[in-house]
């Protein structure tokens, strides 16, 4: 994956008890100057753990037009898409959970939401978790820091529980969200009540959402590494649409653009999640 200059992105693995609930924790240091720069951040099925430390930038709804401070939060999964604005200096260590990683680090949902750190570890464990990660080397040393304290909140899921959910999760990335929920249920060989309120308590949203994601994941995955070159019909009909033009209004709902103002947009964070 080739960053923009002045750039430094980083993952890690995390330990080992905490692997079923982090995918991996990050960094990124970037000094990105003067002028906002604008990216879309689209859903990815996945929450985020950040701690920000240097300038905040903002996140604003692209359909409202609202912004936010892009604060040090516990954002839950998101069903739409975010414009990341950011200027000057931009440091952040953050956590990629896992779908359920919230509901095991016992931190808020937050579908479509964040909430901010302190909220969730308290002011005091808050300041000391973010005075420590200052202090640190910028690089593994902060992810381990962060790791710690995401630790000391692990509370695990019940077994039949997780083995539950990461199969269903598992099953449908692999099928790229071409699957519907009875056919789900059917091939864990579970109900289809049971399925959607495993879904509904530990990720806050139901499996139909997640598969919806799952599958626009899928489509931009395919646009942004030019599979389907500039064809949105080659693109809808690979993903199972009966037209261009519902291919079109779907990908508004994950991207807030036109596939071709996608394409035309700074997608850094976009790429990144698909490891381009």
């Amino acid at each position: 994956m080739e960053l923009p200059p002045g750039m430094r992105y980083e993952r890690f693995a995390p330990a080992h008890a905490l692997a079923d609930y982090i995918e991996h924790l990050w960094i990124i240091d970037a000094e990105v100057g003067p002028i906002t720069r604008h990216e879309i951040l689209v859903p990815n099925g996945r929450p985020v753990i950040l701690v920000n430390l240097k300038d905040p930038g903002v996140r604003i709804d692209p359909q409202t037009g609202k912004s936010t401070i892009n604060q040090s939060a516990v954002s839950g999964i998101a069903t739409r898409p975010v414009i990341i604005g950011q200027a000057r200096h931009s440091r952040l260590v953050a956590a990629q959970p896992t779908p359920f990683g919230l509901r095991a680090l016992d931190a808020p949902l937050a579908v479509d939401s964040t909430v901010p750190i302190a909220e969730w570890l308290g002011d005091h464990e808050a300041d000391t978790l973010i005075s420590a990660l200052a202090k640190s080397a910028f690089g593994e040393n902060a992810a381990r820091h962060l790791e710690a304290a995401l630790l000391s909140r692990l509370r695990p899921l019940p077994s039949v529980a997780l083995a539950r959910l990461q199969h269903a999760i598992a099953h449908i990335e692999a099928l790229g969200g071409d699957i519907e929920v009875a056919a789900l249920a059917r091939e864990l060989g579970t109900g289809y009540d049971l399925l959607y309120r495993d879904f509904r308590r530990n990720l806050g949203i139901s499996p139909k959402t997640f598969i919806a994601i799952v599958r626009y994941q899928n489509h931009i995955g395919q646009l942004l590494s030019g599979v389907a070159g500039d064809g949105l019909a080659q693109l809808a009909l690979m993903q199972g649409y009966y037209d261009q033009a519902h291919a079109n209004r779907d990908f508004r709902r994950f991207t807030g653009v036109s596939p071709t103002r996608f394409r035309e947009t700074l997608n850094g964070i976009a790429k990144m999640m698909h490891g381009f």
